[in-house]
């Protein structure tokens, strides 16, 4: 009943989603009868079996859901079989728990048992140890205490802390006991040598026993197995500065030990050689016993290592490190209480620093090990002692600036040609000085800074010849100005040699490395390719600031000269060259009478100097006043006045009889520097038939260039050669 009220209900939904409320809509009866009856037929013909069409939906709906049913009972077999399966293996683990616990009991005494097995071995060895100790077999108690060490390094990752603990004591122990013990066997040895070899021990090294060196080389032998390994070693550091002092091996410590007693007796407490203003007495004491002693061991002891096959073991090394070592230790003590007096500390300075360069460059002490440049290049050490040397290099220059003697040349076959004055060489040397002096600093950015310092140097000295200059203005040639201009350039041409050496090349690498750090948005990659692409040097910037000075002088010595020269010149402007004699009414050509004051000044001038200025500086300076020579007479000269025939061969026999000769005594090509008036001579000594034909070409424009060229004018414009035409007599009157 519930079921057919649905139904009826469903149908009355149907017709009203149809019809909807519209009695209009009723008409649409007949359609949807229709639709009914074509769905009715489908379903018939879908539920026929006896269609002769494929089987119906239904068929293989049906077949599908046997097939589903089928295999939901197979998969429901299964897994009661998988759960009984579980159950059994449930049942049979709960066995196995039992057995686990006691094998993980089985195990740990198993562990505990090793542990035993290795306290006892550690025993049985420290055993053997004293058996060997007391039957005096040193060679069996060295192999017994390596066999120890062995066990303790390879047992220092272990998580037994307590074990390890034990293991390092023990080892520390026996290392103790028989350092002791061949110590003294040691310095017995030492004795018999007379080690060390100072005062009347000198002469003593070549009339060893051979029984005593054969028993140092056994000892040593010990000692240098009897080593702490790295992990268990317990170096005693009193300051950070001796942290970069690796502690020496056995051998080489108990070989200073006697040296270092003998400077504490000497540089410690109210002893006389402990003066703070003798710092060279305990650095020259250091010097000597390296250079006394460290050959011989050396020779005794490095192959004693080598036969040991270690081979990062460098007995000379390591002697010369310990007793550079009580250098820094009694620099670092020494500087605080000098800190504040500014001669002692700068003439400690100098000495660490002479003691520092002749352990490396004499001694040959490795870079890669610590000195005394590692005590001064703290920071505030480092600080007082920059300001120190600014301030000794400030008072050293006026020193130098104010010196009678400052100007005056210096003799000798190499600097002849550049004038070298004694104050530029004193400025150079001061430099000099400074790199020495900064020069084996480890880190690139204390040596920058030095490098900045010195820079700085250059601009002040720049400016202080700059001041002298306006102090002692003059007649140039005759004041200080040749000898500061020649001071200029040698300063600048050694900056330049200066620039292309190794210790400044790879200072201005480090300075573009600082300056392109700036830039975060570069890779490193870019970086490193600008750095390798630029060339350039750390004296750039003061170069260019020197030689822009330097040209500006030169110009104002050539503009002296060439106003002198002009000023004798004015006869020679205004001489009568439209009535001249021709040259076949005279027997010869003579330079012009009007012209003979000016070339003399010219000759006078140029001589002086060839005289006063360096040969690169006269060089630039005589090129500079031939071509404003060269520009002067072709405006004032060749294009202002008229000429006849013999007035333009007056000129052109005064152009290269008389100027180019006072010229080519500098040059093989003085007629190249006057280019000017050389060819204002051409136009106007050529004939008259050509010269009136080019100027028509000229004035007609045409292919003014080639024809210009064609009759050797190459540098005069177009409108200075009519003009130069124009002033021949011979033409304009026509």
């Amino acid at each position: 009943m519930d079921t057919d009220t649905s139904i009826r209900q469903k149908v009355i939904q149907e017709f009203n989603a149809e019809l909807g409320s519209d009695l209009k809509n009723l008409s649409k009866i007949a359609q949807l009868h229709k639709k009914l009856e074509d769905e009715k037929h489908e379903i018939q013909k879908s539920l026929s079996l006896a269609s002769t069409e494929a089987p119906s939906k239904v068929k293989a709906a049906i077949e599908g859901a046997d097939k589903i049913s089928h295999d939901i009972n197979e998969m429901l077999e299964k897994c009661r079989s998988l759960q009984e399966t579980l159950t059994e293996q449930l049942k049979e683990n709960c066995k196995i728990d039992g057995i686990q616990a006691n094998v993980d009991k089985v195990e740990e005494l198993e562990q505990a048992l090793s542990y035993l097995y290795l306290v006892k071995f550690v025993k049985d060895l420290c055993r053997e140890i004293e058996a060997s100790l007391s039957a005096k077999d040193d060679e069996s108690t060295i192999t017994l205490y390596n066999k120890l060490s062995k066990t303790a390094s390879q047992l220092q990752p272990t998580a037994c802390h307590h074990l390890v603990i034990y293991l390092h004591d023990t080892l520390h122990y026996w290392h103790n006991h028989l350092k002791d013990k061949f110590s003294i066997e040691y310095n017995d040895i030492l004795k018999a040598l007379k080690w060390p070899f100072c005062g009347n021990n000198l002469t003593v090294t070549s009339l060893h026993s051979p029984d005593v060196i054969v028993r140092f080389k056994v000892v040593t032998t010990y000692l240098l197995q009897l080593q702490l390994p790295e992990e268990t070693a317990k170096p005693t550091v009193t300051s950070s500065l001796l942290t970069d002092f690796i502690p020496p091996s056995l051998p080489i410590l108990l070989l200073i030990r006697p040296l270092r007693r003998r400077f504490i007796y000497h540089f410690t407490g109210s002893k006389q050689t402990n003066r703070p203003d003798k710092p060279e007495w305990y650095f020259t004491q250091v010097l000597t016993w390296i250079r006394d002693h460290a050959e011989w061991v050396r020779n005794n002891v490095q192959p004693i290592a080598d036969s040991l096959g270690l081979c990062h073991f460098h007995a000379k090394v390591e002697f010369m490190r310990g007793l550079v070592q009580l250098a820094v230790e009694k620099l670092q003590s020494e500087l605080p209480n000098i800190l504040y007096d500014d001669a002692l500390f700068a003439h400690l300075v100098d000495e660490a620093l002479g003691f520092e360069r002749e352990l490396r460059d004499t001694l040959l002490y490795p870079s890669s090990q610590p000195a005394t440049v590692s005590v001064l290049t703290q920071a505030q050490i480092f600080v007082k002692w920059i300001n120190m040397e600014k301030k000794y290099a400030t008072e050293k220059m006026d020193a130098i600036l104010s010196s009678d003697t400052a100007w005056q040349k210096l003799l000798g076959p190499d600097i002849d040609d550049m004038k070298v004055t004694e104050c530029a060489e004193a400025f150079l040397t001061l430099l000099m000085t400074i790199t020495d002096r900064y020069s084996h600093l480890p880190q690139p950015g204390h040596r920058l800074q030095f490098l900045e310092l010195q820079l700085e140097l250059v601009d002040d000295w720049r400016v202080r010849l700059l001041q002298l200059l306006h102090e002692n203005y003059e007649d140039p040639l005759t004041s200080t100005m040749p000898r500061i201009l020649n001071t200029l350039h040698y300063v600048s041409s050694v900056l330049v040699e200066w620039g292309s050496t190794v210790h400044f090349l790879q200072l201005y690498y480090f300075k573009k490395q600082c300056d392109v750090g700036k830039f975060a948005h570069e890779t490193l990659a870019d970086i490193s390719d600008s750095i390798a692409d630029e060339e350039g040097s750390v004296f750039c910037e003061a170069l260019a600031l020197l030689q822009r000075l330097e040209r500006e002088l030169v110009n104002e010595i050539s503009d002296s000269v060439t106003l002198d020269v002009k000023a004798k010149s004015r006869p020679y402007r205004t001489d009568r060259w439209f009535a001249m004699q021709s040259e076949k009414d005279v027997v010869s050509l003579s330079v012009t009478s009007s012209g003979c004051p000016m070339f003399h000044e010219l000759a006078a001038r140029l001589h002086t100097l060839q005289e006063i200025l360096a040969l690169p500086l006269f060089n630039q300076a005589w090129k500079n006043l031939a071509a404003q020579l060269d520009q002067y007479l072709l405006e004032e000269v060749a294009m202002v006045n008229q000429f006849n025939s013999g007035g333009a061969a007056q000129l052109h026999y005064d152009v290269f009889r008389n100027l180019l000769p006072l010229f080519g005594l500098y040059t093989n090509t003085p007629d190249a520097h006057f280019p000017l008036i050389r060819e204002a001579t051409i136009l106007l000594n050529m004939a008259l038939g050509s010269a009136m034909l080019l100027l028509q070409a000229l004035e007609n424009n045409e292919d003014v260039t080639e024809v210009l060229v064609d009759v050797g004018i190459y540098k005069l414009t177009v409108d200075i050669a009519i003009v130069i035409l124009k002033n021949r007599t011979d033409i304009s009157s026509q």
